[in-house]
């Protein structure tokens, strides 16, 4: 993979965040990675049904991702520190060319819709020179031949009237313009970020988690958090945006003992949830990952009595 290719990981306080939008995306879309938004949107922060970036990602996705080389998991030095007084003149600058901007672009959106109406104007402007009404109910009215001669005789230069228009609109306000929200640092660059290292799995219980995510995330489907209905993860076929989940995963070590009332709760639950159960076994001497599957069945002798 190219350099410029490597999506940068930020590492704080024992998490991993994805704050560009870029990144997310391409995450999610190349590479499989779901991860779960956690910010709020800007515009609307009195909601909890959507959330936005930043994006967290769980310990799993992020040793896939570097140890597939697509990413690096670095750390932004620069907010460690407090801004500097160049730093702050830069930020202002960047925002007061912002509010220009904004300006030159509302003008010339409200000269447009000027132009459109430049008709309109014209016959008002004729109008009131010859001490007529403007008002909708008269101007909707036809005029005598007269009346009509007298205003097809004036002349007015649409240039000038133009720039007569565009010179009463009210300027924009420094209140009332947009405030852009970042969502990746600026200003960032190779000084400004240090490479660090990262320490997982290390317990048998993760190495175990992360063998089967490993294993389901290289034979192509998403994989989502599944503690919600039981097991360790999700298994999809496509983006979960498109597809529900079909299979539980429940990781577990070849000797691991299981209950015969255990296994009935997680088929039921899997059962009622329209998704199949899989347990996955990791040996450890032969490096490799295998699935036993089971669905609930009814009995018919039960159904029949």
């Amino acid at each position: 993979m190219n350099t410029s290719d490597i999506i940068y990981l930020i590492s704080s306080k024992n998490n991993v965040f994805i704050w560009n939008a870029d990144d997310w995306l391409r995450l999610r879309r190349d590479h499989r990675i779901i991860g779960g938004l956690i910010g709020s949107f800007a515009k609307a922060t009195r909601q909890d049904a959507f959330s936005g970036l930043p994006l967290l990602l769980s310990p799993d996705e992020v040793t896939i991702l570097i140890e597939k080389g697509i990413a690096r998991l670095v750390e932004c030095t620069s907010l460690e520190e407090l801004p500097s007084e160049s730093l702050k003149k830069k930020l202002q600058d960047y925002r007061d060319q912002l509010f220009e901007d904004q300006e030159k672009c509302l003008r010339e959106n409200k000269k447009k819709q000027v132009m459109a109406f430049m008709d309109r104007i014209v016959e008002g402007k004729k109008r009131k020179m010859l001490g007529m009404h403007t008002g909708k109910k008269n101007k909707n009215k036809m005029l005598d031949k007269k009346a009509q001669e007298a205003m097809d005789n004036i002349e007015i230069n649409t240039q000038t009237l133009l720039e007569e228009e565009v010179a009463k609109l009210p300027k924009l306000k420094a209140s009332e313009a947009l405030i852009q929200t970042h969502l990746a640092y600026p200003w960032s660059s190779r000084d400004n970020i240090k490479t660090v290292d990262w320490k997982y799995p290390f317990t048998a219980t993760q190495k175990l988690k992360y063998k089967v995510y490993k294993n389901l995330w290289e034979r192509g489907y998403y994989i989502s958090n599944g503690e919600q209905f039981g097991g360790h993860f999700l298994a999809y076929m496509g983006d979960p945006l498109m597809f529900h989940s079909q299979f539980i995963i429940q990781c577990r070590s070849k000797d691991e003992e299981i209950s015969v009332v255990e296994l009935m709760n997680q088929c039921r639950i899997s059962c009622q949830v329209r998704k199949t159960f899989v347990f996955a076994i990791y040996c450890e001497k032969e490096d490799k990952v295998y699935y036993q599957s089971f669905q609930w069945a009814e009995s018919k002798a039960l159904q029949n009595s």
